[in-house]
């Protein structure tokens, strides 16, 4: 990655790729709070290094490209050198509402060693997100709650439900979800599931403009089954949730917006044929589930190796046709990252900053409409996983921003 946007968006640990492995891993398995990062290994001249470095960028990270009117590339606070020459002051008056912005890592999984599956992601982005001082007063990150019977059974099948819990599914069964099964597997099921729908319950119920979880978009898990690492479809739970909590007229239709690589075919074969939710899918044509795709409202398979141009273009001829012509009541984004080129198993081409232009278009969208929306996580390989994550956190961070833009005066409801 370009080390200069490296820096500006995530600070002097960043900057070069020898670091960011050492930053994740140091936080991810140490207390200790992240001043002492800078100093981690680091010879004099890395930190004066840096330390110029941030210097001479000041200038174009406050003047430098820009999402709505806010700059698109904001510092991390990883160490105190970066807030000391940026400033670290909060960019929304005291009376904005925060983004609500739930996580499911406290429901903690260790994974067979050599899993592919980087569970440490979730963790990770959440930390860096929680950690950039630009984002005070912009985001207050709630514990994702577990979900309950009523909510899932409305989408899922009562046997797969029965039998996932108690750990009776089949060899064959647990295979195809991609995790061995454990009570920890399943309060973290619960809680990526529980997470969406409370982000619906905010948008909806709470008049929160946004919310997001720093989890779920498991939209591989069909009504019947699990698979590809997905054991409930924690959106298709969510949308069903607002049908029975505030009725159809309410929230229907609802758009679902799938930009993750992989086709979402659990999302896809639940709501086939309900006109109350349209489902709207791009992703890699010759990429998984090849054997198991279901047909979306809106399909559009995306040819190998494509680059942000081509990608943002043809975003560009859907979106706003279907707003225009479908008026959403609700909106659900699943926000995976997996079209970065360094992914491992995406077969796409796109960079960090196409990503974030993606990302910003689906704001943009719903801001001028003032329609709610819910933001998931997705997939995200890239190999180490320090890539995803930033990526993943560019998803939440950019919608916070957006949004402070776009609300600058929100009052926080009474609780």
């Amino acid at each position: 990655p370009d080390p200069t946007l490296s820096l500006f968006r995530h600070g002097p640990l960043h900057a070069w790729p020898c670091f960011p492995r050492l930053a994740l891993e140091r936080r991810l398995n140490d207390s200790r709070p992240s001043s002492s990062w800078l100093h981690y290994k680091m010879s004099p001249w890395h930190r004066d290094t840096l330390c110029a470095a941030i210097r001479w960028g000041a200038h174009t990270l406050r003047s430098g490209p820009r999402l709505g009117n806010a700059p698109m590339y904001r510092q991390n606070a990883h160490a105190t050198e970066s807030a000391r020459w940026f400033g670290d002051g909060p960019i929304v008056s005291a009376g904005h509402q925060p983004m609500p912005l739930f996580y499911a890592d406290w429901a903690e999984v260790k994974l067979p060693a050599n899993h592919r599956f980087p569970m440490d992601k979730y963790k990770a982005t959440r930390l860096m997100l929680e950690e950039d001082a630009t984002l005070q007063g912009l985001i207050e990150t709630i514990k994702s709650p577990l979900a309950n019977m009523q909510d899932i059974l409305a989408t899922h099948d009562h046997d797969y439900v029965t039998k996932y819990l108690a750990g009776q599914l089949s060899p064959n069964e647990q295979r195809q979800i991609g995790f061995p099964w454990t009570p920890a597997n399943v309060k973290r099921s619960l809680a990526s599931t529980g997470g969406t729908v409370a982000c619906m319950h905010a948008v909806v119920g709470g008049g929160a403009p946004v919310a997001a979880q720093i989890a779920g978009g498991t939209h591989h898990a069909f009504a019947g089954h699990g698979e590809g690492f997905c054991v409930f479809n924690d959106i298709a739970v969510a949308i069903n949730a607002g049908f029975r909590h505030y009725g159809e007229a309410a929230v229907s239709p609802v758009l679902v917006v799938d930009l993750d690589v992989h086709q979402g075919n659990g999302t896809a074969s639940i709501f086939e044929g309900d006109d109350r939710v349209i489902t709207f899918d791009m992703h890699a044509d010759s990429n998984y589930p090849w054997r198991s795709r279901m047909r979306s409202t809106y399909d559009v398979p995306l040819k190998d190796h494509m680059e942000d141009a081509e990608y943002l273009a043809i975003l560009d001829s859907w979106l706003p046709m279907l707003f225009d012509k479908h008026k959403p009541k609700l909106v659900f984004f699943q926000a995976g990252v997996d079209a970065l080129a360094e992914d491992s198993f995406g077969k796409l081409s796109m960079t960090r900053h196409g990503m974030m232009q993606r990302n910003s278009r689906v704001y943009s969208e719903c801001i001028k409409r003032s329609l709610p929306l819910v933001i998931t996580m997705g997939g995200g390989y890239s190999r180490p996983m320090d890539e995803s994550v930033l990526v993943h956190a560019d998803v939440f961070s950019s919608a916070a921003i957006m949004y402070a833009e776009a609300h600058p005066n929100d009052e926080v409801p009474a609780k």
